[in-house]
């Protein structure tokens, strides 16, 4: 008795990230992304390998895996893509590309990226819908708009539910303001140390984005500066960061 009083707070600690990781997937939608912290110098190798993996995918009809691709200003490259549950991890996505073209020469493709970059991993994201203001329907591509700006919130356990409710309050205020500046939120999920709430802005290029940015502030700085205040006090840390989307590094196969 004395053993099982002591057994199962420990046990219930355990699994409690395993029952938050479960409802997060029932409540939106789950991205697995690769990150690769590219070296500078060798960036214009770096792409060629991911074009010519593209290339491959598209010869051989690879079906099982897709991904958009972000650069970032710093270099790194994010792969995004959709998955269902924690399960689909364990899934090969490249099996029908090591059967079609052969596990020596499609492991020969992949060892070409070891010179390239000085880290890379994996991790989970998840994209909030009741949370983003997108109201042509959410979409992480926007036609014409590739630049992103995106605004990295870290949160402590104790401020993550007030983030999350202040970000409700944001998304009503921009409905009620019929604002033309859209942007989808995402959770950091399993791999990530620590949490972050990361808000994903499109433009057409940064000075389109600045500019409707200023609009917008013209447009609900009522209700928005408070609310971004708010936001504040529930923030550990933000981090402004830009990239450009990529569709020349992307796979989508074929249907």
């Amino acid at each position: 008795m004395k053993l099982s009083r002591i057994l199962l707070p420990l046990i219930l600690l355990i699994l409690a990230p395993l029952f938050g990781l479960a409802q997060e997937e029932k409540s939106s939608q789950a991205f697995w992304v690769h990150e690769d912290r590219v070296k500078p110098g060798m960036t214009d190798t770096y792409e060629k390998v991911t074009k010519d993996l593209v290339a491959a995918c598209k010869e051989h009809n690879v079906q099982e895996t897709q991904w958009i691709t972000l650069r970032m200003n710093d270099n790194t490259y994010l792969y995004v893509s959709p998955i269902k549950s924690m399960a689909d991890l364990d899934n090969n996505g490249f099996a029908t590309l090591s059967e079609k073209m052969g596990a020596e020469k499609t492991g020969a493709l992949f060892a070409r990226y070891n010179e390239t970059y000085n880290k890379h991993g994996d991790y989970i994201i998840y994209l909030h819908k009741d949370l983003s203001y997108q109201p042509s329907g959410i979409s992480q591509t926007v036609e014409g708009e590739n630049y992103r700006v995106m605004y990295y919130n870290y949160v402590t356990p104790e401020n993550d539910k007030g983030f999350a409710e202040t970000m409700k309050k944001m998304k009503t205020a921009f409905e009620k303001n019929n604002s033309k500046m859209h942007y989808r939120v995402y959770k950091s999920g399993f791999g990530v140390m620590g949490t972050f709430y990361m808000v994903a802005v499109a433009a057409e290029g940064e000075a389109q984005g600045a500019k409707r940015g200023d609009e917008n502030w013209e447009l609900m700085k009522g209700d928005f500066e408070p609310l971004l205040n708010e936001l504040r006090k529930h923030t550990r840390k933000m981090e402004e960061k830009r990239g450009w989307m990529r569709p020349d590094l992307a796979y989508i196969p074929a249907k």
